[in-house]
């Protein structure tokens, strides 16, 4: 309903008089239709109507005594005699117009997602060579053609889609996983120790075990052995597949500066405007943006859109200087800061499989410098496969060079 009002044009009255409530009385007899209407104070009403009664509004309070003054008119019609006045601003709107026309069927931003290991810079120049690049008509554009195109311009990708919002395409990728080489289950390799500890455990799948609970290994030690008795009780060659569990132990150090250089900000100033058109930028300052040492660079920027509607290719870059001073201060979190940097560096060692049994940080300070040590036991298991080669049946396996 305010919709069509609105389309109409209504007008905002407030009527003063003794007795506002026969002006309203009035206005039904004569069949003036309103609405909102409230008190505002005393002997005041405010209330709206459509525009086109405002004359018999007028005559119905002059019926009754009251003063009627007419506080705005608004909707569509009230603008375009605004606008009439206003030729200029007629003509920018209408351009306005225009261009949103314009920007809504083509690509003014992309969005790449789902990359892992390919550059975004490598997609978005493939995208170029297929036609989806910043300033592109995106109405009738094949996505089948582009998937195609692109998967032959990069291999690596397995699957990718490209869907639009308003005027950014957004671009999923999935790239292709590498396949792990089958296994040669008739090399013959043993599995060795890739670090050191007391065994708790042996874990022999196939082939025989070479270390037992209690004994210390060395990286390089065996595991488990590259033969197995076979069902006639000859000695064998065999793919050996197991592991250790071992007890180890860990201490790492990290150090850091007990105090650090703070900067305090101090007044900021606009250096200068920059407009950018599509692809071309504008400068409105003279000489180099580049940042004088004692101070920071500070970009703001405003892109003529609205998330999710439309974008245009026009952004207002705003160019500030904010000059900043230094002071010594203790550096606060570095002491938290380094326990987790050990925490991950430990969890990083461990691997898969690898628990931490007990841990304790220390911490000193000397000569400004502050260092945090990690003591942990660890439990995690141990076996690398190496290759083998066959000496005979007495189970004298030489390894590879």
């Amino acid at each position: 309903m305010m919709l069509f009002r609105g389309i109409a044009g209504f007008a905002e009255l407030r009527v003063t008089g003794a007795d506002p409530e026969r002006f309203l009385t009035a206005l039904a007899e004569r069949g003036v239709p309103f609405w909102d209407a409230e008190p505002t104070r005393e002997y005041t009403v405010a209330l709206r109507l459509p525009a086109r009664m405002v004359k018999r509004a007028e005559a119905a309070a002059a019926a009754v005594g009251c003063d009627c003054a007419v506080a705005a008119v608004r909707g569509v019609p009230a603008l375009g005699r605004r606008l009439r006045r206003r030729a200029g601003a007629l003509v920018l709107l209408l351009l306005i117009l225009a261009a949103l026309c314009m920007s809504l069927s083509r690509i003014w931003d992309i969005e790449i997602s789902g990359n892992e290991t390919i550059p975004t810079g490598t997609i978005r120049r493939a995208l170029a060579e297929c036609g989806v690049e910043i300033g592109a008509r995106w109405v009738g554009m094949s996505q089948d053609r582009v998937r195609n195109a692109m998967i032959l311009r990069l291999p690596e990708i397995r699957w990718m889609t490209v869907s639009m919002q308003g005027s950014r395409a957004n671009v999923i990728v999935r790239e292709k996983r590498k396949a792990v080489g089958p296994v040669a289950e008739d090399e013959i390799v043993r599995v060795v120790s890739d670090r050191a500890g007391i065994v708790t455990e042996v874990r022999a799948l196939r082939g025989t075990a070479e270390t037992e609970a209690g004994r210390a290994l060395l990286p390089g030690d065996a595991v488990i052995g590259a033969y197995a008795t076979g069902r006639f009780g000859r000695l064998g060659p065999v793919r050996a597949i197991g592991y250790a569990r071992v007890r180890t132990w860990y201490e790492l150090t990290a150090e850091a500066p007990a105090e650090t250089r703070v900067k305090r900000p101090g007044a900021e100033r606009t250096l200068g405007f920059s407009l950018i058109l599509g692809k071309k930028r504008i400068n409105f300052y003279k000489g180099s943006s580049i940042c004088p040492a004692g101070c920071d660079k500070i970009i703001y920027t405003y892109t003529l859109s609205r998330a999710g509607v439309f974008t245009l290719p026009v952004t207002v870059e705003r160019i500030a200087l904010r000059d900043y001073d230094t002071e010594s201060a203790p550096a606060e979190g570095t002491l938290s800061r380094l326990e987790d940097m050990l925490t991950a560096e430990l969890s990083a060692r461990l691997g898969d499989g690898g628990e931490v049994v007990s841990s304790a940080f220390t911490a000193s300070a000397h000569d400004g410098t502050l260092r945090v040590t990690l003591r942990a036991e660890c439990l995690e298991n141990t076996g690398v496969s190496v290759p083998v080669e066959d000496a005979g049946d007495t189970g004298e396996i030489q390894t590879k060079d």
